[in-house]
């Protein structure tokens, strides 16, 4: 299997999605972060699990919540691109996650 490489600005991501859930508190934000983990195992243990976008993306929602994990297959790896939330202009999640893949790929 592919071995899995994240995107630069991954770990900020992530940690804003926390940061967003723990203003409703500690324990919001660790349910959070425990559905993150396991949406997370999901994709490492199965990247095929998630079905491929038109845009090339896969994207599973990280249940509970408006975010997503964003990944695609590289020829050598697979590009975790972002945790970002789905509540905004789609082009405009796509042209960040191009700049990332862009730079890091």
């Amino acid at each position: 299997m592919k071995p899995f490489k994240a995107a630069t600005t991954y770990t900020a991501d992530l940690q804003a999605a926390y940061d967003y859930f723990k203003q409703g508190g500690l324990l919001a934000a660790d349910r959070f972060f425990a559905r993150y983990a396991r949406t997370r195992r999901t994709i490492t243990e199965n990247p095929l699990a998630c079905r491929l976008r038109p845009n090339g993306w896969r994207q599973p929602t990280i249940p509970g919540s408006t975010y997503a994990i964003f990944y695609r297959e590289a020829p050598d790896f697979w590009f975790l691109g972002g945790v970002i939330s789905v509540v905004q202009d789609p082009d405009t999640i796509q042209a960040q996650l191009l700049l990332r893949e862009v730079r890091e790929t």
